[in-house]
């Protein structure tokens, strides 16, 4: 009888485990990490590195993309409150530590990229922007013509807009022609020329602009043509640090921008609502399945490093990652 009440007792505890872990999972399956990321990101995002980061972990992923500065202020105005925070270049991670309340302690850097100049192979002026790619003409030329519509995003809301305001200028001082960033902007802000950086690429392809300032990875993903820049002005080369450096963008408020290589910056806002979610998620980007990911789109993948004070948690899985 004894032997039967012991077995009983055993199955009961076998039994209770497996609800315990099923619960555990349904549990997590169930929770949702939110992720803000730069509008340039939302075809990784959404089609690559969001559904793998489900499969892999069994959390729900909820992303959003617009211009990193617009998120950066959105998280300020309290009108966003996501787990997890991807930006282009280190502004707006700046823009958010140096709050009244800072709202971001640390980020992480975790890939590198760089602008090209994409077009549409349908546009009226496809045959010159070809010709421009090759080599066959100059760019900057072919992009100050009167009839070629080029698109960027605002340098007040997007990194990308302000990194296009930067490689022009960078262009005057490389080919020592001064008249290139203003032939080609027309006026650092002027909005006939300035759209939405999460609606830029679509509008490209039907055939608002004939080209638009891209990073490598958007011109990739879409199966775009584009136009290579000189590694001096593209801004997407270490060894040309010193180079970009030479040029900047001053933003309404007065501060300024010096030109540094682009990165793509992550954090776990203050405002987080799941921490455990969030290092996962964190976890899986700077994995090495996500790094092919990244690869196959367009990215250059860097060394992770740790700017500001991060929790032991990070520094721990940022030391784990970069020893594999």
């Amino acid at each position: 009888m004894k032997r039967i009440w012991r077995m009983a007792a055993a199955l009961i505890l076998f039994l209770l485990i497996i609800i315990a872990v099923l619960v555990s999972t349904q549990q997590k399956a169930g929770e949702e990490v939110s992720v803000l990321y730069a509008g340039s990101l939302i075809s990784l995002m959404e089609t690559s590195i969001g559904p793998a980061f489900m499969r892999e972990t069994g959390f729900r992923y909820l992303g959003e993309g617009h211009g990193s500065i617009q998120n950066a202020y959105m998280l300020i105005d309290g009108q966003r409150f996501p787990d997890v925070f991807i930006s282009a270049g280190t502004e707006a991670m700046e823009i958010l530590m140096k709050n009244e309340r800072p709202l971001v302690s640390w980020y992480i850097t975790f890939a590198a990229d760089e602008i090209v100049i994409a077009y549409n192979e349908k546009s009226p002026a496809a045959g010159l922007l070809e010709k421009a790619a090759r080599n066959e003409l100059s760019w900057y030329e072919v992009l100050s013509r009167p009839d070629i519509r080029f698109l960027r995003t605002d340098p007040e809301l997007d990194p990308k807009g302000y990194y296009t305001v930067i490689m022009a200028r960078l262009a005057d001082i490389f080919y020592g022609t001064p008249s290139i960033s203003s032939s080609i902007l027309r006026g650092e802000r002027n909005l006939d020329f300035i759209r939405p950086e999460e609606v830029l690429m679509t509008l490209l392809e039907s055939g608002e602009a004939d080209a638009v300032s891209a990073y490598l990875h958007e011109a990739i993903e879409r199966g775009l043509p584009f136009i290579r820049l000189p590694p001096e002005i593209s801004l997407g080369y270490p060894e040309f640090a010193d180079f970009y450096k030479k040029a900047n963008y001053t933003t309404e408020s007065g501060k300024i921008i010096v030109g540094k290589p682009i990165v793509f910056t992550v954090t776990i806002p203050e405002t987080a609502n799941n921490v455990e979610g969030a290092l996962a998620f964190i976890k899986f980007l700077l994995s090495d399945e996500a790094g092919k990911i990244m690869e196959k789109h367009g990215f250059r993948r860097i060394r992770p490093q740790i700017h500001g004070e991060a929790p032991q948690e990070i520094i721990n899985l940022l030391k784990r990652v970069n020893h594999e």
